[in-house]
């Protein structure tokens, strides 16, 4: 299994000569495995335009699976070549949650926001609503775990031939019960994926954002007892100075913890 970034900043596009290092795209994640033929994306953020891009020119069923409905996981979403290019097969895979409905998705293309309406797209992504368990997405075996964020979201832990890949973005610790559940749920994992959006001091000022510190998941992964940590939706301004700053402070205290950069890749 093979896991790519096309996008790493949280809440908006960050496009600045001292964060290009990083990455200036918001979330969005390629899963594949060349071996099977499985193949998965994370989250439609900006990241998704680029990712499309790159698809190349052979089609292929491309499974969009969001973890919640904030723009900053959506907004690349109707610029997303597969829906316009013939022979493709993109489908959306989404949280049920309180007060969503299955049209949802119809509302980003909406004039005026968007000039093509979701019924006219050359390649219409049927929608599926997921709910806590598990689910088959794309070819692979996809464990589903709520997470605290506000209006909720889901974490997802994929099932691997050589291990497992946990994408728990967008969490706020405090929860007591929601916390215990996330442990297990990351329990053992070959890798970790993980809101770092505040800095410990930050932290303090934003109780209730849905968000949590690099100290926080580095205290998580090793009580999770997973192999790598790689901290995420880095906060809108964060320079990659800081970001190797906080790539440091995070590896004294969970050794596996890498900050996240648009392009990279690793393999499980």
């Amino acid at each position: 299994m093979r896991v790519r970034f096309w996008g790493v900043r949280g809440s908006v596009p960050w496009a600045t000569a001292d964060s290009i290092g990083h990455g200036c795209n918001t979330p969005c994640i390629e899963v594949r495995d060349d071996e099977t033929g499985a193949f998965l994306v994370l989250d439609a953020g900006s990241g998704i335009v680029g990712l499309g891009n790159a698809l190349g020119r052979v089609p292929h069923a491309v499974p969009i699976l969001f973890t919640h409905y904030h723009w900053d996981h959506t907004q690349g979403l109707p610029f997303f070549v597969p829906f316009y290019a013939p022979g493709w097969s993109p489908s959306i895979w989404a949280p049920k949650l309180e007060n969503v409905s299955r049209e949802w998705v119809d509302t980003i293309f909406v004039s005026p926001y968007f000039p093509v309406p979701f019924k006219q797209l050359p390649n219409r992504p049927a929608v599926t609503l997921v709910t806590p368990g598990e689910v088959e997405v794309g070819g692979f075996r996809v464990g589903v775990q709520p997470i605290n964020h506000p209006g909720g979201a889901f974490a997802y832990r994929i099932h691997g031939r050589g291990g497992d890949f946990v994408y728990a973005t967008d969490h706020e610790f405090g929860d007591a019960a929601i916390d215990a559940a996330l442990l297990e749920f990351c329990r053992g994992a070959a890798a970790i994926v993980s809101d770092a959006h505040f800095t410990p001091d930050e932290l303090k000022a934003h109780k209730g954002w849905g968000h949590a510190s690099w100290h926080q998941v580095a205290e998580f992964a090793g009580r999770a007892d997973v192999d790598r940590l790689w901290l995420f939706h880095h906060k809108p301004g964060r320079t990659d100075v800081e970001l190797a700053d906080i790539e440091a402070a995070a590896g004294r205290v969970f050794p596996g913890a890498t900050a996240a950069r648009e392009g990279l890749a690793f393999d499980i």
